[in-house]
């Protein structure tokens, strides 16, 4: 049996190593939360960026975030405060720009 088949998650973070790959994703994600609402893909874009450069814990400790409130964001199951937000994007190199 042949079990050649690609781990999308997984591609994906490897593509995410490169920063101005991760600038686009971001830019593109965070223009679909403005235009449907939807944070979890936003949230979930910041998660698999964090993970490709590291890990969730190394991150927030990094970050002085909570792992546990930062995977409960990653989930959808709280959202998080513009403060949290910013501190994330801080943390990654990046800015939120209104256009």
């Amino acid at each position: 049996m042949n079990n050649n088949f690609i781990d999308f998650e997984q591609d994906l973070i490897e593509r995410l190593k490169d920063h101005e790959y991760q600038k686009e994703f971001l830019n593109v994600t965070l223009e679909e939360y403005a235009n449907d609402n939807d944070f979890k893909s936003f949230f979930r874009a910041l998660e698999l960026v964090i993970k490709a450069r590291g890990t969730v814990s190394e991150f927030a400790k990094n970050s002085d975030l909570n792992r546990r409130n930062l995977y409960s964001m990653f989930k959808g199951e709280q959202k998080p405060q513009l403060e949290t937000i910013m501190k994330v994007l801080k943390e990654l190199g990046y800015t939120l720009k209104i256009a």
